[in-house]
């Protein structure tokens, strides 16, 4: 049997739509402020080369060396180069010749530093002209006044500084950046399972809130039924003492509309009463087949799988289920036989009723599960209702599907018992 998909409540819906706007909101949050993070560490990191290469410039502008015992460490070369690219100073990794391009001497301001961080060695270079720095105008000149021909045309100077400091925090925001969406979108995946599982159960609750007051007042009615059908009886037994014969058929009429509500009565209180009954280990396969026994040619069972077929089931009501499952699928072909399965898995025992009727409109396969709800002109409407009640009490599930062919299965699933 195919069903529509059921549509969410609104207030599913909703939340769930909340849910996909805030993981999508938090997580470019996210994202951008761990961005904005990473630019301020690179901008740090290369204000730090700046100070220092403007520092150490100072230093040899003051003293025509190179401080090499400060330079150890955290300086992995420095190097000051003339106009032409060589080297008038030079420490540790600074490359022997620099490639300069932009204007000659005399020419406008050079181009702005050139910072780089080198992955592999996990180091930051600065290459700064030292005519083009901004916001230092006739640095240049100033320093060829200072220190002579040692400086003509537009130096520069080039310095390397370990970052490590840097390539960790930027491990640490790469990591983030890859896992927070991760992290948020199963906080988000937790959230909806809770707020499902708590919406399920609210529904339960209200389900079973209003099966309580359907049961107080079904409860009243069946009382308040039979109490009057008693009197009817007793009034219709002394009618048919006094009546004479060609009346006696009215009087049957009366008394099989009073047989029918007191069974409507029963059928409540089946309804209401403990579904679960006094429990025992049943082999299904024997059940069934002393059942089947009891319908003749009319019913016939077959076994498939491995026995014994072992389930925890009261054994009164699993003949209520059985009985009103058998009844409807042989009424609904005319009295023909009625087909009656029994399988054994690994974890569970099916057992199914099978026949080759109408089947059930797609109007009312919503409703055939619900009290007081019946297609047939002479039926109560408990039937169906009582035997899932009984089957879910055991832990089971009761499902009506189209037959291949025609027809209808009514399947039962219920925990296979360990042998």
């Amino acid at each position: 049997m195919i069903q529509k998909a059921k549509k969410l409540p609104r207030e599913d819906l909703l939340f769930y739509i909340f849910l996909g706007v805030l993981f999508l909101s938090v997580s470019a949050l996210s994202l951008f402020l761990l961005s904005g993070e990473r630019k301020r560490a690179e901008l740090y990191f290369e204000y730090e080369a700046q100070k220092m290469a403007t520092a150490l410039m100072d230093y040899y502008r003051e003293n025509r060396e190179l401080p090499l015992e400060q330079l150890r460490g955290a300086v992995l070369g420095f190097g000051i180069y003339s106009a032409e690219g060589a080297p008038l100073e030079r420490y540790g990794s600074a490359p022997p010749r620099l490639q300069l391009g932009g204007p000659g001497p005399g020419g406008p301001p050079g181009p702005s530093p050139e910072v780089r961080f080198l992955r592999g060695s996990r180091s930051l270079v600065l290459i700064r002209r030292l005519g083009g720095m901004p916001g230092m105008p006739g640095m240049r000149r100033e320093m060829q006044r200072m220190m002579g021909r040692a400086f003509t045309g537009p130096q520069a100077i080039y310095l390397e500084l370990s970052a490590g400091p840097y390539w960790g925090r930027e491990r640490l925001l790469g990591v983030g950046r890859t896992f927070l969406p991760l992290v948020l979108a199963g906080l988000m995946v937790l959230a909806g399972v809770l707020y499902r599982r708590g919406s399920v159960y609210r529904r339960r609750l209200a389900a079973q809130e209003q099966l309580a007051r359907l049961g107080e007042a079904s409860r009243a009615l069946a009382h308040e039924i039979k109490n009057p059908l008693s009197a009817i009886r007793i009034q219709t037994g002394l009618l048919a003492k006094t009546l004479p014969a060609a009346r006696q058929g009215d009087l049957r009429i009366i008394e099989e509309e009073t047989q029918r509500l007191a069974l409507l009565a029963d059928r409540i209180g089946d309804f209401l009463r403990d579904p679960l009954g006094t429990p025992v280990t049943l082999d299904l396969d024997e059940f069934l087949r002393e059942l089947a026994l009891r319908y003749d040619s009319q019913l016939l069972y077959r076994f498939q799988g491995q026995p014994p077929a072992r389930v925890r089931f009261d054994p009164q009501r699993l003949r209520s289920v059985l009985e009103n499952l058998i009844r409807n699928a042989q009424e609904s072909m005319d009295g023909q036989p009625a087909e009656l399965e029994c399988g054994a898995g690994r974890h569970q025992v099916e057992v199914a009723v099978l026949d080759r009727g109408p089947g059930i409109p797609p109007d009312i396969r919503d409703k055939i599960f619900d009290p007081f709800f019946t297609s047939k002109a002479q039926g109560s409407g408990f039937g169906l209702s009582i035997a899932r009640r009984f089957v879910e009490a055991a832990g089971g599930t009761l499902t009506l599907e189209d037959r291949p062919g025609g027809g209808l299965r009514a399947r039962i699933r219920l925990p296979r018992e360990p042998a």
